[in-house]
């Protein structure tokens, strides 16, 4: 492997420690704002904090939860507000913090906790109804889009989060190989990577290190997974005490899914009222950025142990070859449950049978491995994923599925939100020439309030001085389109001044021809590569389908 190679990915996996994929942890004081400008006076109630519970991670394991603190009191020098709170007067003495920090192993989180409370929780004055995301968006203005755009950003950091913890605990106890962790990089984590935003440079140092065995287990990469990015991983997220067993369980849909709920739950949920009349912030809160896990069957040490209790009577040994179910589920490339879940049952060692299922505005991207198999001790999960189908304009065309690139045909603007309008453009693009057309990967959906629908996008025009920037554009075919062909053309025409190369491979590797600007090709078929397509010519070799290289023959 090159030292190129090995510094691109280094720079691509520190993107996931620091970059932005894990939720900010600390916000300071000084950069806090106020959120009570968020509603009408009239709609707002003020909360008087009294104290504050230590912040934890929420694990979730067989259906049942457990609060893992990160934080401990000694409670030799301090026994009041319970073990795992702490007073706002506590919070506010530096001397009695400086204590705290230190019986915490001087821990910078820990260190954090006033801030955290001075900046966002210091007697909040807030909606009844505003959502925990919307509470934590308007401290996150500048980031993000919109509250809903905050929502998906932690959902999708819950989701890559998990992804890594899961695979990398499982390969390192040889609980899966080289062959899964690529399959299950290509059926999920590209599309999650993708769907934040993460620009072809990044895309394509992911896909050279899933590309080939070699590459992934270079003793070089091997090094800075397992003692870089899985240490750093399971330190930012505390979770320390638990095995690699225990880590390869993990759930990253689930995960994702919970995170996504428990920030669409009323910020009153989390502001717990006390005997006197003040409130208590949970300990969620106090972790910012939801770390919420979910296990599959996993049995975790909860967080006290109670002293066993006598039985009267013997209990009988469980059954350890119960049939277990399998439960089928329904995804889109995010994740997210597009249809209600099924439950299969039957004997041990009988053969059951999942199908797949017609799904309004969604096509069938990826049908699992495990689809068909048997009835065993162990719960099994089938996960059926599906593309998405947005269509728009009088001839209800097909457009861009979360992921792919679109290129503006005309002179279209950019808005902070789905609605457009002068306040809220953010950019205007000309209509300018084919090869130089504005690209933008959609990276969701929304609607207007009149129902229009729109792309959620990222400018990926490299070199300019727009690239980087988010928002919203237009849905509409007549002024945006897929840069790739979708359909099989009968000939094509190169018009890169460049030319284009034919490869043996779809993936464009094994270089056999090279074609210059205006020879024209003869298409046999169109076939998918991830989220792009390829022609494959009559003589067998593949070309790009992209629109800014090649057009069709009329």
């Amino acid at each position: 492997m090159t030292r190129g190679f090995r510094q691109l990915v280094t720079a691509s996996l520190a993107m996931i420690l620091f970059g932005g994929i894990l939720s900010p942890s600390v916000i300071h004081a000084e950069a806090a704002t106020a959120v009570s400008t968020a509603t009408t006076p009239a709609a707002k109630q003020t909360y008087t904090i009294n104290s504050v519970e230590l912040p934890y991670t929420k694990l979730i394991a067989n259906q049942q939860v457990t609060k893992d603190y990160w934080f401990q009191k000694d409670m030799t020098v301090d026994p009041t507000g319970g073990p795992n709170a702490l007073t706002v007067g506590q919070l506010v003495d530096t001397t009695y913090m400086g204590s705290f920090v230190k019986y915490n192993n001087n821990d910078d989180m820990a260190a954090s906790l006033p801030y955290i409370y001075q900046g966002l929780y210091a007697d909040p004055t807030i909606a009844k109804d505003t959502t925990v995301g919307e509470f934590l968006y308007i401290q996150n203005t500048e980031d993000f889009s919109s509250a809903t755009d905050y929502v998906e950003s932690s959902r999708l950091s819950t989701f890559i989060t998990t992804w890594w913890l899961k695979n990398l605990a499982q390969y390192q106890i040889n609980q899966s190989n080289y062959a899964q962790m690529q399959s299950d990089y290509h059926s999920f984590l590209r599309d999650y990577l993708i769907t934040t935003g993460a620009d072809a440079s990044v895309m394509n140092q992911y896909d050279s290190m899933f590309a080939a065995q070699e590459n992934f287990e270079d003793q070089y990469i091997q090094n800075m997974l397992y003692t870089q990015l899985f240490p750093g991983l399971i330190q930012a997220n505390y979770l320390g005490q638990y095995t690699n067993e225990q880590l390869a369980q993990l759930n990253p849909e689930i995960s994702a899914a919970e995170t996504e709920r428990a920030l669409n739950q009323p910020m009153a949920d989390f502001l717990l009222p006390q005997g006197d009349g003040t409130y208590q912030i949970s300990g969620l809160l106090m972790a910012i950025e939801f770390k919420i896990f979910s296990f599959d069957d996993a049995l975790l040490p909860p967080t006290t142990t109670p002293d066993p209790t006598p039985d009267p009577q013997p209990t009988p040994d469980p059954d350890p070859v119960t049939s277990q179910p399998v439960t089928v589920r329904y995804v889109d490339t995010a994740g997210k449950a597009i249809a209600p879940a099924k439950t299969l049952t039957g004997d041990l060692g009988a053969g059951y049978q999942s199908t797949a299922l017609k799904i309004a505005n969604y096509t069938l991207k990826t049908t699992p491995t495990n689809a068909t198999g048997k009835f065993t001790s162990q719960a099994q999960t089938v996960t059926y994923v599906y593309q998405a189908i947005l269509t728009s304009g009088a001839g209800a065309a097909v457009v861009a599925p979360k992921g792919t690139v679109v290129y503006a045909t005309k002179k279209i603007g950019l808005y902070r939100s789905a609605t457009f309008t002068k306040k809220a453009r953010k950019q205007w693009y000309a209509k300018k020439s084919r090869q130089n057309r504005p690209m933008f990967v959609v990276t969701g959906y929304a609607k207007s309030k009149n129902g229009v629908k729109r792309y959620r996008v990222k400018d990926v025009n490299h070199h300019s001085k727009t690239a980087g920037k988010t928002g919203y554009i237009t849905a509409n075919s007549r002024y945006t389109t897929r840069v790739y062909y979708a359909k099989k053309q009968p000939k094509i025409t190169v018009i890169n001044k460049a030319g284009v190369n034919a490869y043996s491979k779809k993936t464009l590797t094994g270089k056999r021809h090279h074609y210059r600007q205006g020879q024209i090709l003869k298409v046999k078929k169109i076939v998918a590569h991830n989220l792009t397509t390829r022609f494959v010519l009559t003589n067998g070799t593949y070309v790009t389908a992209n629109k800014k290289l090649v057009q069709t023959v009329k």
